[in-house]
């Protein structure tokens, strides 16, 4: 978690440079739309920024841990020129000393264009990461993606914490109001993108992190045919083992509250939960974060039997699911970072000082690595299976070398979260599909290391940790103006510029390559080479079967693993059986000789 509130923070230190230096002289615009007219403003970079306008009708009231209603029109001239508030979460020093706002009125969702934009471009909506609990979509900015591909670009905010994903496990209070806020952020694009020069039919979403899953997410619930046509998931798929949480797993939280959950009356604790107010939903969830020390994401979308009405695992081995084939109609690119399991520095300084040991320093021991962290993985993820936990710490554990151990440690999180269901999804999506088109990449490119405090980034780190593309993506050249020492050159911005263009190639052709490729051209992933296209400013190159042997453990391996040690009980059992029915036989033979 540190990793990507440091490049969070960052980013909202960015957006807040963008608004100054664009306060001090900018252009205003005026546009007439069906829902009434808005004021945004034109940037440095020659780009149309509307910020601040509402989708949904504030979520407070009845409408508190509830479905979304749209917020249709808006009376007199709306004011789109200050950013936009992020929904209600947990502060952070960051925030603080940014001054940025939270607002439980804060379904709204900002538009960036080129000014000289095309009628009907294609558009592509951001949908932000931050573990379904932190983040907004103010802080990306995306002037740079409008005007380099010539598209509309969204942003979105969606409640997050517990007002976004609090679930009893009952028909009354099934959670997800944060995917269904996305859902209908995305209906309001259909409706409306046309008077800000956007296509409605060409419309792409894409996210990073719990964005990622989201995207992913949405991309499996068949009701959303039609408000999009191709998906990018960044460092998140659905099929990840932290993408879900427990039907029921909120329902102790309304103790906490003072709102009792009571199975033979939950209108009553609903009821309760709504009168409570938002800073004390708030604390709640910063307790519920602060004690997570294992891997798991505290709070998240749920199997509620609505939006998704089974286990993305099944849903993905039933070829005839109407998911799947929704799914599968998408045009796909899905990506991972080379060091995504960055996320292992976030281990609390108290769990450090418990064992005896600086992540930020020497990094994980070995023995804490293979006897502590991976037990408490596997409990949470593989039912405490002890042979799964010595097959990991054979596979990853490196007993002579701290830093090189750490390093493993990183890449097994890497492998076990977001590299390994990323193959599998990307697998099921291109296997026999001659509808649609799937892209695999995996950006490795980390050349601004001073750009990060070394307790974010410890000294034996290597590769691009997570979150770590969206500084080319959005931000690399309000960085240089932040950090006036850090060293930005021509080839930052050349990689910058391809992701850029590449991402918007897809948006607008299904192809990241489009008309002409900015770099060698990338290739379909298929099933049997799994090409993929290397992400770096110094080798962008195509390479197949990107870490085959990790993928084969967790694909092939460790359910074997599961499978024998589940079935092991059942085979003594059956074998008792056998052999009292061998005795029944042979003792009503011998009775019968008698």
């Amino acid at each position: 978690m540190k990793t990507r509130l440091a490049v969070v923070s960052v980013l909202i230190a960015a957006v807040c440079l963008s608004n100054s230096v664009q306060a001090q002289s900018r252009q205003e615009v005026t546009l007439q739309t069906s829902l009434g007219n808005i004021t945004g403003f034109i940037d440095f970079r020659n780009a149309t920024i509307f910020y601040n306008i509402p989708y949904g009708k504030s979520p407070v009231g009845i409408r508190k841990f509830a479905k979304p209603e749209p917020f249709g029109k808006w009376s007199g001239n709306r004011d789109g020129t200050n950013p936009s508030p992020l929904c209600p979460q947990p502060r952070t020093k960051e925030l603080d000393t940014l001054g940025l706002q939270m607002d439980e009125d804060c379904l709204i969702l900002n538009i960036y264009t080129p000014v000289n934009i095309e009628d009907q471009v294609p558009v592509m909506v951001w949908i932000h990461g931050g573990g379904y609990v932190a983040g907004g979509a103010i802080q990306y900015d995306g002037s740079a993606l409008a005007t380099t591909g010539n598209v509309v670009v969204v942003s979105v905010n969606y409640r997050l914490g517990l007002e976004g994903f609090l679930s009893f496990g009952d028909d009354l209070g099934k959670g997800n109001y944060g995917i269904w806020d996305q859902i209908l952020s995305l209906r309001w694009v259909k409706d409306n993108i046309k008077d800000y020069g956007g296509n409605p039919n060409e419309v792409t979403i894409f996210g990073e992190s719990a964005g990622g899953m989201s995207v992913s997410q949405l991309s499996l619930i068949p009701s959303n045919k039609g408000l999009f046509k191709r998906a990018i998931m960044q460092s998140g798929v659905a099929n990840s083992l932290f993408a879900f949480r427990p039907r029921e797993s909120h329902r102790a939280i309304c103790d906490q509250l003072g709102c009792p959950y009571d199975e033979l009356n939950t209108t009553a604790s609903l009821h309760c939960m709504r009168q409570i107010n938002t800073s004390s939903i708030i604390n709640v969830t910063a307790n519920i974060i602060s004690r997570t020390v294992s891997t798991r994401l505290p709070i998240g979308p749920v199997i509620d039997g609505e939006l998704f009405k089974r286990s993305i695992k099944n849903i993905l081995t039933d070829n005839d699911s109407e998911e799947l084939k929704f799914f599968r109609s998408l045009d796909v690119m899905i990506g991972t970072t080379d060091s995504d399991g960055s996320l292992v520095i976030r281990l609390s300084e108290k769990v450090q000082k418990e064992y005896g040991f600086n992540i930020s320093d020497g990094g994980l021991p070995f023995q804490f690595f293979c006897d502590v962290f991976i037990p408490s993985l596997v409990n949470d993820y593989y039912k405490g299976n002890s042979r799964v936990s010595d097959a990991l710490c054979k596979m990853y554990g490196r007993p002579n070398d701290q830093a090189e151990n750490s390093r493993q440690a990183v890449k097994m999180y890497g492998d076990i979260f977001f590299l390994s269901p990323a193959m599998e999804t990307l697998a099921v999506h291109a296997k026999n599909n001659n509808s649609s088109k799937t892209y695999q990449y995996v950006f490795s490119e980390w050349s601004l290391p001073v750009f990060f405090d070394a307790t974010v980034f410890p000294p034996w780190f290597e590769g691009a940790g997570h979150a770590t593309e969206l500084i080319y993506l959005f931000f690399l050249e309000f960085l240089q103006m932040i950090y006036p020492h850090l060293i930005v050159n021509l080839d930052d911005h050349q990689l910058a510029n391809n992701l850029r263009v590449q991402w918007t190639n897809f948006a607008k052709f299904g192809n990241p390559n489009g008309a002409e490729s900015v770099v060698e051209d990338w290739p379909q992933f298929d099933t049997t080479d799994r090409k993929f296209l290397q992400l770096n400013k110094n080798n962008m190159t195509v390479g197949v079967n990107y870490r085959g042997d990790e993928i084969h453990f967790f694909s092939k391996t460790v359910p074997v693993i599961l499978q024998s040690t589940s079935s092991a009980p059942l085979m003594c059992v059956g074998l008792y059986y056998h052999a009292l029915l061998l005795f029944l036989v042979v003792l009503i033979r011998n009775m019968l000789q008698i």
